[in-house]
């Protein structure tokens, strides 16, 4: 086990060394010069020269790569600059909001998706199983942020227990931390919802057909402990790679969603640096993202070789 462990964290440093190439070449890659564009026009030819220095323009392409590279295993992501404060700090700060929204809005979709996707493949060609797939259509169809939109107008205008804009830590207060977060969480976590209960059918729905389902039936094992004992514990095993790989997309992708309910994350600082031009803070952000989909993945395999025994260790199989 500790072999393949090993064996992913490897494979995961090319991965992270792309990203933080992409991250990297942000800088040299934008129309006109970088700092002429995070300085402003009023900028003088001192302040430039000097802000070049700072960030190490004026070295060779693979020395600040290298130094970029370096800085950013050690946790120093740089200086903003429009706050002149350190990347990691800011980041740090706006994490806890980033992965309080991410992890509810994860809680919502399984407790939707599992119950959906078991009672549709069980229903089969039912109107369960219709209303089933047409509401996982419309999770997977329908924007997020106009949904956000949407529940702001009608949800939250209506009933003010619900606040129209920002987030409180759970961490601070539990129960305005959850009413804060329910909103955001169900307008971002309905195409998981529904991306996770139409896998989950598709696997149970083989599974059903397998020999030992019936083989169990013919044992007169009830059908209850066939499903939740057998049927879906094979079944699971796909879905846990599409909660892992939407973990990543949680945690990266709610920029819109929090831009939409003001909510103080990594995604909204993404947005203000953009439209700030404050290229350090964007380099982070996309390494963080990078972390974030990298980390999930890790933990999807560790997860998925320990739930399935087929799995070798070595390397042999995946």
């Amino acid at each position: 086990m500790l072999k393949y462990v090993v064996k992913r964290l490897l494979w995961a440093i090319p991965v992270l060394l792309g990203a933080a190439l992409v991250a990297f070449m942000l800088v040299h890659l934008a129309p006109g010069d970088p700092v002429q564009l995070m300085l402003g026009e009023a900028a003088t030819p001192e302040q430039i020269d000097q802000t070049r220095e700072e960030l190490g323009l004026n070295d060779p392409l693979y020395v600040q790569f290298g130094t970029f590279v370096t800085d950013a295993v050690q946790g120093d992501l740089g200086q903003s600059i429009s706050t002149r404060q350190p990347v990691s700090e800011q980041i740090m700060d706006r994490i806890p909001y980033t992965l309080q929204l991410a992890g509810v809005s994860m809680v919502i979709s399984l407790a939707l998706a599992f119950p959906l996707g078991i009672l549709s493949a069980t229903h089969k060609q039912g109107r369960i199983d219709s209303g089933s797939r047409l509401a996982a259509l419309l999770g997977i169809s329908i924007p997020n942020f106009w949904l956000g939109i949407i529940l702001i107008l009608f949800v939250a205008v209506p009933i003010s227990i619900f606040p129209l804009v920002g987030m409180t830590l759970i961490t601070d207060d539990v129960i305005d931390g959850l009413l804060s977060t329910l909103l955001p969480a169900i307008a971002i976590g309905t195409a998981l919802a529904a991306l996770v209960m139409r896998i989950l059918r598709g696997g149970i729905t083989d599974e059903m057909n397998k020999g030992y389902v019936q083989t169990s039936r013919a044992y007169g094992i009830a059908e209850s402990e066939i499903m939740y004992v057998h049927i879906l514990k094979n079944a699971v095993l796909p879905t846990i790679t599409v909660i892992g790989l939407q973990l990543g997309y949680l945690i990266g992708g709610s920029i819109i969603i929090e831009t939409v309910f003001s909510i103080p994350g990594v995604g909204q600082l993404a947005i203000n640096a953009i439209y700030a031009q404050d290229f350090p803070i964007v380099q982070g952000v996309i390494l963080f993202v990078a972390v974030a989909f990298v980390a999930a993945n890790i933990l999807v395999d560790i997860l998925y070789a320990y739930l399935d025994p087929r799995i070798q260790y070595d390397g042999g199989g995946q």
